[in-house]
């Protein structure tokens, strides 16, 4: 009965503390060093379970609020590839998956085939890893095993399944060092894959599940700034923008100021969150260069980049300033390998240690996206040593110590956890779990704290289309919202939608948050940028023959309201009577439409056109004879069409002698009605000023 009791009294001490806001508490895992972890039984959770110290593990938070931890390598340098799960409302780690071994090749089974007996092999230094909207946890790349047992970069792409413990090789080489295929830039392809990397540490989602990673360290042993987009519905990776080949320069452009051609320099170990529909980098190496302290936002909804803060400089000392004053002159100084990080419930940012010029500083961060500034919040730019403290006890004096390369969750009440990692001065390996609670004095983040934010599903707009808004503020009750230009100009809705541009421009977009405590403002300066219109377009006819403007970047006709498949070039052939339409898109995807109505078609086939050309014999079988009056003793292009409007043949260049004509073989052509384009191709102009002549006609291929 006494053992039962204390084993009662220790259970209850574990959990019923409260912790003193803006303080750390130790509350799992070993104050010794190197420590080899304890797995117990797999699948069950038990108060005496904690992994091995590791460093640079892949870190995911689930639906319910668990947090999940595989991989990385220990203070021998041997990797591991277990799946671990904790719980924060029981304070226990459960072993789920994997042997327990260094050193285990991966098992890849069939691509896209879920089995019990897959397993990417045993890896770290950097992997990038993601939640997608099913649940399900990814991981891609880093230095491990592959199929094999051989250590190298990876590209291999993976889906692990928690609700039946199952992984799925998606994507990649199952081989190290692949070099991967870029396709074409904004295009996704089946055939698309990063080459292999590690030091991608990335974790970006953007609110249509698509995933996100740039730079790294390659299987090369050169670095580039390529940046990846994955769409998991589809399977597809798509190059979006960045060097596809050995690089270490970028280019900052104007702090604060959005450009295509700005481009980060390749970064790798770096820090990364995400914002309402921004991606964003921190830190890390540049190249093979010291450590930084750059912050760049990427944009989705227009592929470009912002250098928001810092300098280019390597190990900038950074301006740290008091403890939880905010000013546009303080910034963390250059650091790599900072992979703590979180994000708070009013969307700031926060970092924790990293390596720095003099070793790990011991310092916790906050970055406020609207305000774009640092805040201390914790520590300083010193190394300070480890303050484990009582186990499961909040103390101010407490202290983590500084580290890096380790993992990082936040829990369903908002409080920052972080795990493992490594010291950097004698390469002492933690496996210890704590836990910081915000401090709201410090943070200004709390209940009745508001935060204005939002973002647009496309702010990159054609005339007369809408944007729809979703509203990312924190507790706030009602919103007024104001959009220039827009029709509607105004709006009280949570989540706008159909706001209408009809004219050219950029367009700012301003959001108030209130609630009774209070409001906030979030205004963005020409967030919405519109096109200019397309050119007019008009339908001209010649017989059955229908002539829409020509130079749009691309044509699409329709019959009686019904899409005509294949129809796409600027001119059509109506075979039947009705009406007819026409949308012509520009070179920004923009259309304009243009109509006719009450069109005639003719007989398919018809007698020769005197003055202009002649084609015999109509219907043909072979050989089709094009002679023109006009055209006698000069070069001419023929081009064959169907009556959908696309060239199925073309005979270039052909030279005509009086009384002879052109012979174009049409024998491979399908039986069917067809339309011959015949063009000058001289390159003059007649005493009129006129340029080169177009002749056309029908005729049927038997």
């Amino acid at each position: 009965m006494k053992k039962l009791l204390l084993t009662f009294f220790i259970f209850t001490s574990v959990f019923t503390y409260s912790q003193t806001p803006g303080e750390w508490t130790w509350m799992k895992g070993d104050s010794m060093l190197n420590q080899s972890g304890n797995f117990g039984t797999q699948g069950v959770p038990d108060p005496m379970n904690n992994p091995h110290a590791l460093y640079e593990s892949c870190a995911w938070t689930d639906a319910s609020g668990k947090f999940w931890l595989f991989g990385g390598t220990n203070s021998g340098f041997s990797a591991y590839c277990d799946m671990w799960c904790f719980d924060p409302a029981t304070n226990e780690w459960t072993w789920i998956n994997g042997p327990g071994l260094t050193s285990i090749p991966g098992v890849y089974g069939i691509q896209g085939t879920p089995s019990a007996a897959n397993h990417p092999g045993s890896r770290s230094w950097g992997s990038s890893f993601w939640n997608d909207q099913n649940g399900n946890l990814w991981l891609f790349g880093g230095q491990g095993r592959d199929s094999a047992g051989i250590m190298g970069h990876l590209n291999d792409l993976w889906r692990y399944n928690i609700s039946t413990n199952e992984w799925t090789w998606m994507k990649g080489s199952p081989v190290w060092g692949d070099s991967g295929s870029y396709g074409i830039a904004g295009v996704p392809s089946p055939s698309n894959s990063p080459p292999a990397r590690s030091e991608t540490r990335c974790s970006w989602v953007d609110a249509s599940g698509n995933f996100y990673l740039t730079g790294g360290y390659f299987y090369d042993s050169f670095t580039r700034n390529d940046l990846w987009k994955y769409n998991p519905v589809t399977n597809e990776w798509v190059w979006l923008r960045g060097s596809n080949v050995p690089t270490t320069v970028g280019s900052y452009g104007t702090m604060g100021v959005s450009s295509p051609l700005n481009d980060p320099p390749p970064h790798w170990i770096y820090t990364d969150w995400n914002d309402a529909g921004n991606l964003w980098m921190f830190g890390g190496r540049k190249g093979f260069a010291g450590a930084f302290n750059d912050l760049w936002k990427y944009n989705p909804a227009n592929n470009e980049w912002t250098w928001m803060s810092g300098t280019t400089a390597i190990y900038d000392p950074g301006n740290y300033g008091p403890l939880c004053d905010t000013s546009s002159a303080f910034i963390p100084e250059g650091r790599f390998e900072n992979s703590y990080c979180w994000q708070d419930a009013c969307s700031n940012f926060y970092i924790y240690s990293g390596y720095g010029f003099s070793g790990p500083p011991c310092d916790l961060w906050q970055y406020n996206v609207p305000t774009n500034t640092w805040k201390l919040i914790r520590g300083s730019s010193s190394f300070t040593a480890i303050n484990w403290g009582t186990l499961g006890v909040s103390n101010p004096a407490n202290n983590p110590g500084g580290r890096s390369g380790g993992s990082s969750w936040v829990d369903a009440q908002g409080n920052f956890w972080l795990y493992g990692g490594i010291d950097n001065t004698s390469s002492n390996f933690f496996n210890d779990l704590w836990r910081y609670v915000p401090d709201s004095t410090c943070t200004k983040c709390n209940a009745s704290t508001i935060t204005a934010n939002y973002f647009s599903s496309n702010t990159i707009l054609c005339p007369g289309t809408c944007a729809s808004f979703t509203n990312n503020s924190v507790n706030a009750t009602s919103y007024q919202w104001f959009f220039p230009g827009a029709i509607p100009d105004t709006s009280t809705a949570t989540n706008p939608t159909n706001i209408c541009y009809a004219s050219s421009g950029s367009y700012n977009v301003q959001l108030i948050a209130t609630n009774t405590n209070g409001s906030d403002t979030l205004l963005l300066s020409n967030y919405i940028t519109v096109y200019p219109a397309p050119a007019p377009q008009a339908i001209a006819q010649s017989g059955d023959t229908l002539f829409a403007n020509a130079g749009a970047a691309t044509y699409q006709w329709f019959f009686n309201s019904a899409l005509i498949s294949g129809a796409t070039n600027y001119f059509y052939v109506a075979p039947s009577s009705g009406d007819y339409n026409v949308v012509c898109t520009d070179s920004n995807g923009c259309e304009v439409e243009a109509a006719v109505f009450n069109v005639i078609a003719a007989s398919p086939t018809q007698p020769p056109q005197r003055g202009g050309v002649e084609i015999h014999p109509n219907p043909v079988a072979d050989k089709l004879v094009v002679s023109s009056s006009e055209l006698e003793e000069r070069e001419v292009d023929i081009s064959i069409y169907s009556i959908l409007g696309e060239k199925v043949l073309a005979v270039s260049p052909l030279s005509q002698r009086r009384g002879v004509g052109g012979e174009a073989d049409v024998s491979a052509l399908p039986s069917g009605m067809y339309y011959l384009e015949v063009t000058d191709v001289r390159q003059r102009t007649d005493s009129t000023g006129r340029g080169n002549k177009v002749f056309r006609s029908k005729f049927v291929k038997q």
